[in-house]
């Protein structure tokens, strides 16, 4: 898949929930602890004062009300450029979330040097030491989330919908966490999903691979098993686990997919973290 492919990939947009408003407060106090207990880049008290302690400790708190604001208010005064996200977007969003975070740090650190420091060149440094630092912290409480919740993290864009075309110009939106899989007839697909509980097929005129190019990524649930198949791995279990002759069962209906051995080991570690 191109790099530009990798960019419009649909990508989850982290809700505005009070799980993940505790999680930003987490990763902003964190910060904060970061900062007093291993002083990055001389960022320490010299002067033993203990209104200079609660200076530094705040700037965990500015990251908070920053990213607040960039996540909870922005949204809300332009929704409709959060509405399709993809990880381009995500990935230019969150750059800008970055210069914002430093750039309300540097007027923090301005104001109590009385502006004396207020250049461009300083900017850039604190926005460097705010990326080390943000990125530092953010990997660690990350890492832990990631390790408690490894299972979730396989499948982190199954809500999202696809945007697929096929040879002949057809436009379908593809709801990946309804898709249970996908197979192939020559020139034909056969797309198996469920519509509100039932199970339903729909053909289209196109070959495998051009759907899988559209479909499968690393954010996917949609795997290839076999050269006939794409499955998502969220529905099946191993009905035969023989490395040359192994088979997928369908769960709840009697379908068998085969898979070829090429593929085998990468589909059984998926189905050892599917959530």
């Amino acid at each position: 898949m191109k790099i530009q492919d990798y960019l419009k990939t649909p990508f989850p947009r982290p809700a505005r929930s009070r799980k993940n408003l505790l999680w930003v407060v987490v990763v902003g106090l964190s910060a904060s602890v970061f900062i007093l207990l291993y002083k990055p880049f001389g960022i320490e008290n010299t002067t033993g004062e203990l209104y200079v302690d609660f200076v530094i400790f705040s700037l965990g708190i500015l990251f908070i009300f920053s990213v607040l604001f960039m996540e909870w208010i922005i949204p809300s005064i332009l929704p409709k450029w959060f509405k399709r996200w993809t990880l381009g977007k995500a990935l230019l969003w969150y750059t800008l979330v970055l210069v914002f975070i430093a750039l309300v740090n540097f007027l923090y650190k301005s104001y109590w040097s009385n502006f004396l420091e207020f250049t461009w060149v300083d900017f850039l440094m604190v926005l460097g030491r705010t990326f080390v630092i943000s990125i530092t912290v953010c990997f660690f409480v990350l890492g832990l989330w990631q390790y408690f919740n490894r299972r979730k993290m396989a499948l982190i864009s199954a809500n999202e919908t696809y945007k697929v075309t096929t040879l002949n110009g057809q436009e379908l939106y593809l709801n990946l966490k309804d898709t249970l899989f996908i197979s192939s007839d020559d020139n034909y697909i056969d797309i198996h999903y469920l519509n509100r509980g039932q199970r339903e097929k729909i053909v289209l005129r196109s070959s495998l691979k051009n759907i899988e190019t559209q479909v499968v990524n690393p954010l996917s649930p949609i795997h290839r098993c076999h050269r006939r198949y794409l499955i998502n791995i969220a529905h099946f279990t191993v009905k035969d686990s023989r490395t040359r002759s192994m088979l997928l069962g369908l769960e709840n209906y009697p379908d068998k997919i085969p898979v070829s051995k090429q593929y085998a080991r990468g589909i059984i570690n998926l189905l050892s973290i599917r959530p």
